[in-house]
C-alpha cells in the first residue's frame, strides 16, 4: 500500500523549484487512488490598471446594455451530454451586490455542523423541494433560509443551464441584491458559519487569481482576494459568471476547465465588448 505521507513528500521535493504556491496530496478512498494538486499563480502580477477598472464601476456593470449582454453569455453555456432526469436537482443563487461602493459577490462559509461540505465556501442554495414552484424558487428560498435576505430584495436577471455536479444537477441563478453589509446579515448559524463579500476588483485582479491543477489533467480556478479562499465548484461557477458579466476586465484563463463548464457554442454578436 502506498504511504500517503511519503508520496506527498516526494511530490513536494520534485516541485521544490517549481512555480507552485501550494502542494497537497489526497486519497480517494472509493477509487483507491492518490492524486496531488498544486495551486499555481498565473504569469501576470500587475494587478488592474485604471482603464480596466472602468469596466467594474457599478454604472457599467448594472447598465441595461451589459445586463442584456450578460444574459446571452450566461445562458449560452450548455452541457455536452444529456442530463439524467432521475438525478436529484438543486439550485444556487449567484448574488451580485454592492458593499462600500464596490460591486462583488456574496459568499457563505458553510457551517461545520452540517453533514456535507461543511466548512466550505459556497453560494447560497440547496436541494429542490416539492413545494418549490421551480428551481429559481429553490435558490431564492434557500437564500432566505441561510441569509435572511427576502426574495423581494433580489432582482433575478436570469438562470443559466443545468450543471452536472457528481450526483446532482445544479441550476445557477444570477441576481442583484443591492447594498449589503455581510457583518449585519442575520445568518442562520445552523447552516452558515459566516457570509463574506469578494469584490469584482479582487476577483479580476490577476495577482489574486490562481488555478488548481489536478493529476487527472483538469484545472479549476482559485480566488485569494477575500476573507476565505474560493475554490472548487463555487470557483468554477464564479469563473463562468465573470466571463459573462465583465469579460473586458476578467482575463483569467485556464488551460483546461473541469467539464462542468462547457464552452459557449455560438459567440454572440459584438456589442462593444471584446
Amino acid at each position: 500500500m502506498l504511504n500517503q505521507s511519503l508520496f506527498a513528500n516526494n511530490v513536494r521535493k520534485q516541485l521544490t523549484h517549481s512555480p507552485y504556491d501550494t502542494i497537497d496530496c489526497h486519497r480517494d478512498i472509493r477509487l483507491k487512488r492518490y492524486f496531488f494538486f498544486a495551486i499555481k499563480p498565473i504569469k501576470s502580477q500587475r494587478g488592474l490598471n485604471a482603464s480596466v477598472l472602468e469596466y467594474l464601476k457599478p454604472e457599467a456593470v448594472l447598465s441595461e446594455e451589459n445586463r442584456k449582454y450578460f444574459i446571452g453569455r450566461f445562458k449560452a453555456r450548455k452541457s455536452k451530454k444529456e442530463l439524467d432526469e432521475k438525478i436529484s436537482r438543486a439550485a444556487i443563487l449567484v448574488p451580485l451586490c454592492k458593499h462600500e461602493g464596490e460591486l462583488g459577490f456574496l459568499y457563505t462559509l458553510r457551517s461545520t455542523k452540517l453533514t456535507s461540505n461543511r466548512g466550505q465556501v459556497s453560494f447560497p442554495g440547496g436541494m429542490y423541494d416539492d413545494e418549490d414552484r421551480n428551481l429559481e424558487e429553490t435558490a431564492l428560498r434557500e437564500t432566505w433560509e441561510e441569509l435572511n435576505i427576502p426574495r423581494e430584495k433580489i432582482v433575478v436577471w436570469t438562470s443559466g443551464n443545468m450543471i452536472d455536479k457528481k450526483n446532482v444537477h445544479v441550476l445557477p441563478v444570477f441576481g442583484y441584491i443591492g447594498e449589503v453589509d455581510p457583518n449585519k446579515l442575520q445568518i442562520n448559524t445552523r447552516e452558515v458559519e459566516e457570509a463574506f463579500f469578494l469584490s469584482l476588483r479582487n476577483l479580476c485582479d490577476p495577482s489574486l487569481c490562481r488555478f488548481t491543477h489536478f493529476r487527472n489533467n483538469y484545472t479549476l480556478p482559485v480566488y485569494l482576494g477575500g476573507k476565505h479562499r474560493v475554490w472548487g465548484f463555487t470557483a468554477a461557477v464564479t469563473h463562468m459568471t465573470l466571463n459573462a458579466l465583465v469579460p473586458d476586465a476578467y482575463k483569467h484563463k485556464l488551460p483546461y476547465l473541469w467539464p462542468i463548464i462547457p464552452p459557449i457554442k455560438d459567440k454572440p454578436k459584438n456589442n462593444g465588448h471584446s
